[in-house]
């Protein structure tokens, strides 16, 4: 009669969850990488358009309370610093040096984090290209009394929303353990 050690049904248990850990991480890394490509290329196809069809101040009525303008951001968020380029160059690479850090720690986390982190990563990789290449982001959504802004901003609003909240997530349910 042959008995069976459990030990080597325990080490083939935890091989096991070990490469599903890593698929899942894995996923992960890819649900980050292609949501911030696709959002980095919606918003430079937007800004193509915009910048081919409109000229600078133009504005075209979509529905009551919103349409397009093509406007030009030089500053950071909602006109910061503006005409002082160098400082917003600064201030975005020290920005997505931190965000692109924290992200790659938080990304293997959960499924919303590893999302909103590529809405994140995207949007601001966009606006930084438009401020190297264009000397400031185009802008061209433009809501009634709200700044006009554009696909990288929605990108950076959400993301960021969405990060935070799967954080939550992820501290509330280890928490509960």
């Amino acid at each position: 009669m042959s008995s069976t050690s459990p030990r080597p049904v325990r080490d083939a248990v935890e091989q096991a969850e070990d490469r599903r850990l890593r698929r899942e991480a894995r996923r992960r890394w890819n649900v980050f990488g292609v949501t911030a490509v696709a959002i980095f290329g919606a918003d430079q196809v937007a800004k193509l358009i915009v910048r081919g069809a409109m000229d600078h101040g133009d504005r075209i009525a979509i529905i009551p309370g919103f349409g397009l303008v093509r406007a030009r951001n030089e500053g950071i968020a909602f006109g910061l610093f503006p005409g002082n380029q160098t400082l917003v160059a600064v201030l975005t690479v020290v920005a997505l040096g931190l965000i692109a850090t924290v992200l790659a720690r938080l990304a293997a986390r959960s499924p919303p984090v590893a999302f909103g982190g590529g809405l994140l990563l995207g949007g601001s990789v966009g606006n930084f290209v438009d401020r190297l290449v264009h000397g400031g982001v185009t802008d061209f959504l433009d809501p009634v009394a709200f700044p006009a802004f554009n696909v990288a901003d929605v990108g950076i609003v959400v993301g960021a929303a969405i990060v935070a909240l799967g954080l939550l997530r992820v501290r509330d349910s280890h928490d509960r353990k």
